[in-house]
C-alpha cells in the first residue's frame, strides 16, 4: 500500500496566517497575484448546449472587443467570425484582464476546425478542435479528480498540467474531459485561477473541459462559487438561481448530469423549499433522458471514505434518485484518494443493480488512510486520471498515473430505470433521512458563518 505525504505543522500555520490576512481585506481590494496577459490567451473550451461550443479567454486589460475567427482551413482562409461578449462577472473580485466568451453553433459533427481569438488589439496563435459528434455510438472522455494545490500554486498546477497533457497525448481521441471540483485551494485567489488556466489551456483549448465546483471554489460570503462562474461558460439548463452550478448535457448515447453538492453545506443558506426544488430538477433531468448511459458528477462523495456530514446529506438526497433513474457511474472527489467502490444500491453491495462510484484525485494532496469496507480498489499517494470509453453497451474505466501506468480497470454495464413500488413506510423513512441529514449538517456548522478562507484543511 502506498502512503501519501502529511502536511507539516509549518504549512498549516502558514495557511492560518494567510487566512487571517485575507479576512482583513474587503473583497473589492483582493487582486490577482498573476499579471493580466498582454495578448489573448488562457483559452478554454466547453459545451454550451444544443451542439454549440463555448470559448472563453482573457485579453489585455482594457480591451473591449472580442471575436473568434474559425474555419476548416488551417490558414483560416475560409474563416467566419463570431462576436464575443464580455464574460459576465458574478464576483466583486477583479480578476484582471478582459474576459470574453463566445459560442459557435452549426458546427459540422466530427469536423476539425481551426480558430483564433482576439480583435483589434491582436490575435492568438491558431488553435484547433474537433466539433462534437453527439451522435457517436462509441467515444471516450477523461476524468480528473481534485486538482487542489497544496504548497506552491505554480509548481502544483504545472505538475497537473503535465498530467493532463500526458492524458491527452495518450488519448488523442478523447471527446472532452470532466473534472470533479476543488480545482483551486482558495476560490477567491485569482492568482490560483490564472495558474490553473495557464496549465489547462494547452489541452483544453483543444477539447472541452466540463467541471463541477467543490467546496474550495465556494469560499465566498454568498456560498456561491463566484470566480468559478466567471471563469467557465457552462450550459445554463440547471435549476433557476443555480445555473452553471448544476447542468447536464448529452454526448452519443450518454447523458451527463453535473451537480453542486456543496449546496448541502448550509453556506448558501438554502431552506427546505430550495433543496426540494434542486432535488426535483435532478429527478426531472435524469428521468427525462432515454440515454443508455447516465453518468453523474458531484464533488462530494455519496459514500464518503472519511466521515463527512455534507456527504451524508448528499447521499440522502441523491442516492435514491441515482438508483431509481438508472445512473450507472458516479464520478466524485473531495477526499484525496483513488477509490472504486463495489456497486451499491440502498447502501448495500449489489452487483446486479448497483451504482458504481469512483473517486478521483489528480492533484498532489493525498490522504494516507480511508474506510475501505465498500471498496473494490483503493490507491493512496498517487495522482491519477481516468480514461473512460463507451462502446455500445459496455463502459470501461481505466485509471492511470502520470507516467501512463494502468492502476485499475473496471467494466460497467448500463442500468435501466427502476420503478419499484415504494411503501408509505419507506417514503416516511426517506423523508426523515432528508430532514435528519439536513439538521445534522446544520448542527455541525451551528454558529459558523461563511469565511473568506478555504473551507477546511482536511478536504
Amino acid at each position: 500500500m502506498m502512503t501519501g505525504n502529511r502536511r507539516s505543522g509549518f504549512l498549516r500555520a502558514a495557511a492560518v496566517c494567510l487566512a487571517l490576512s485575507l479576512l482583513a481585506l474587503p473583497l473589492s481590494q483582493l487582486r490577482a497575484s498573476a499579471l493580466a496577459p498582454d495578448a489573448p490567451g488562457r483559452i478554454m473550451l466547453s459545451f454550451a448546449g444544443d451542439g454549440a461550443l463555448a470559448l472563453t479567454w482573457v485579453d489585455a486589460e482594457g480591451v473591449g472587443d472580442g471575436r473568434v475567427r474559425y474555419g476548416l482551413s488551417p490558414d483560416l482562409s475560409d474563416a467566419r467570425e463570431a462576436k464575443a461578449l464580455p464574460a459576465p462577472g458574478s464576483s466583486a473580485i477583479e480578476a484582471g484582464g478582459s474576459r470574453f466568451t463566445a459560442e459557435l453553433a452549426g458546427l459540422a459533427p466530427g469536423a476539425t476546425y481551426y480558430y483564433s481569438v482576439g480583435g483589434a488589439g491582436g490575435w492568438s496563435a491558431t488553435q484547433s478542435f474537433m466539433a462534437a459528434d453527439t451522435g457517436a455510438a462509441d467515444f471516450s472522455f477523461l476524468y480528473f479528480g481534485d486538482i487542489q494545490v497544496t504548497e506552491g500554486a505554480e509548481s502544483d498546477f504545472a505538475a497537473w498540467g503535465a498530467l493532463a497533457g500526458g492524458a491527452y497525448a495518450r488519448n488523442p481521441g478523447a471527446a472532452f474531459a470532466l473534472q470533479g471540483g476543488d480545482i483551486v485551494e482558495s476560490g477567491i485567489d485569482t492568482g490560483q485561477w490564472d495558474a490553473f488556466l495557464d496549465s489547462a489551456t494547452p489541452v483544453f483549448s483543444r477539447i472541452p473541459f466540463m467541471p463541477t465546483n467543490g467546496n474550495h471554489e465556494s469560499n465566498f460570503p454568498s456560498g456561491k462559487p463566484e470566480l468559478y462562474l466567471d471563469v467557465f461558460s457552462l450550459p445554463r439548463n440547471g435549476p433557476e438561481g443555480f445555473e452553471e452550478e448544476f447542468y447536464s448535457f448529452d454526448y452519443g448515447d450518454a447523458h451527463f448530469t453535473v451537480l453542486n453538492s456543496w449546496v448541502f453545506s448550509g453556506e448558501q443558506r438554502l431552506d427546505e423549499d430550495d433543496l426540494e426544488a434542486i432535488d426535483a430538477w435532478v429527478e426531472r433531468d435524469l428521468s427525462s433522458s432515454a440515454a443508455t448511459w447516465k453518468i453523474a458528477v458531484t464533488h462530494l462523495p455519496l459514500y464518503a471514505v472519511h466521515s463527512d456530514a455534507v456527504a451524508d446529506a448528499t447521499r440522502a438526497h441523491w442516492a435514491p434518485l441515482f438508483e431509481r433513474h438508472g445512473v450507472a457511474l458516479a464520478l466524485v472527489g473531495h477526499q484525496h484518494v483513488y477509490s472504486r467502490l463495489k456497486p451499491l444500491s440502498g447502501g448495500a453491495v449489489d452487483f446486479e443493480r448497483g451504482v458504481t462510484y469512483i473517486m478521483g484525485n489528480s492533484g498532489r494532496k493525498f490522504y494516507d488512510s480511508a474506510d475501505e469496507r465498500l471498496a473494490e480498489r483503493m490507491i493512496y499517494g498517487v495522482s491519477t486520471y481516468q480514461s473512460i470509453r463507451i462502446d455500445g453497451n459496455m463502459l470501461t474505466v481505466q485509471t492511470f498515473d502520470g507516467e501512463g501506468r494502468e492502476l485499475d480497470l473496471a467494466a460497467i454495464s448500463p442500468r435501466a430505470d427502476e420503478a419499484p413500488a415504494v411503501s408509505d413506510w419507506t417514503l416516511g423513512v426517506m423523508a426523515r433521512n432528508h430532514r435528519d441529514s439536513d439538521r445534522r449538517g446544520q448542527r455541525d456548522r451551528a454558529g459558523q458563518r461563511p469565511r473568506i478562507v478555504p473551507k477546511r484543511a482536511s478536504s
